[in-house]
């Protein structure tokens, strides 16, 4: 900002996508490669060059969760035949080795780590139609390996998608089909999850882009069409008008 100077974090000849902060903001792990088939990470300094965590020639992939504690990233694959949308979580500890979380008939995608790492918030059109859901994540399931534990939520009620959770976990914010915010309590007890009634927390304007939100769910950054920032039209105010006219 003091220099007033744009500064590029990655340099690559291919595109680079789906941008997602670490929980401590010091990295950023994003997709690149010419058919989206690689996941790297660099440090959000933009020091150094990127690291790539996971390469599937052919497979196109987006991150869209960190765990808190950096072990776990969060992706999911599209085109697949027979699946289409599937939920991937890939360790970054280990062997690194991914495993499927979910990859039914249904489109599965947009998973989102709750702050302490028991629930994913996730999209799925097994209704007919985009919903937010949530299912207990288990770091170290029955075969050693990240797993999802029994139960599944349906969070949103008249369709939703990109949930993320506030910082104390005790709040999904997603989006709704006409693009607005909206907001849902949540209460956990020992492996139950309740959700309440989801609640739009205010009105966006009309035509606004995409929207993010703070990790304390206070403020909210949203993409507002030019013409909606321009000046408006002074009024100017001439006194004594008639005067004028006699000269």
């Amino acid at each position: 900002f003091a220099r007033g100077v744009r500064t590029r974090l990655t340099f690559r000849q291919t595109t680079g996508s789906s941008p997602i902060w670490s929980s401590d903001g010091s990295r950023i792990a994003f997709a690149a490669g010419n058919t989206m088939d690689t996941l790297y990470e660099k440090a959000s300094s933009g020091a150094g060059d990127e690291k790539e965590l996971y390469k599937k020639p052919g497979e196109t992939k987006f991150p869209s969760s960190w765990s808190h504690d950096g072990r776990f990233l969060l992706y999911y694959t599209l085109n697949v035949p027979l699946t289409g949308q599937d939920l991937w979580v890939l360790p970054l500890e280990g062997d690194h080795k991914p495993v499927l979380l979910l990859g039914t008939q249904f489109n599965e995608r947009e998973g989102s780590f709750s702050p302490d790492m028991r629930w994913i918030a996730y999209t799925s059109n097994e209704s007919g139609r985009p919903e937010v859901y949530v299912r207990p994540f288990l770091a170290s399931g029955p075969t050693g390996a990240p797993s999802l534990g029994e139960g599944k939520w349906q969070v949103s009620k008249d369709g939703g998608t990109l949930a993320k959770w506030r910082a104390d976990g005790k709040e999904l914010i997603f989006r709704a089909p006409n693009g607005s915010p909206m907001a849902v309590d949540v209460t956990t007890t020992g492996g139950a999850f309740q959700a309440g009634v989801p609640k739009q927390p205010f009105v966006l304007p009309p035509n606004v882009g995409d929207w993010d939100v703070t990790a304390d769910a206070k403020r909210f950054l949203a993409a507002v069409p030019p013409g909606r920032q321009a000046t408006q039209t002074p009024i100017t105010v001439m006194l004594n008008w008639q005067a004028a006219l006699q000269k």
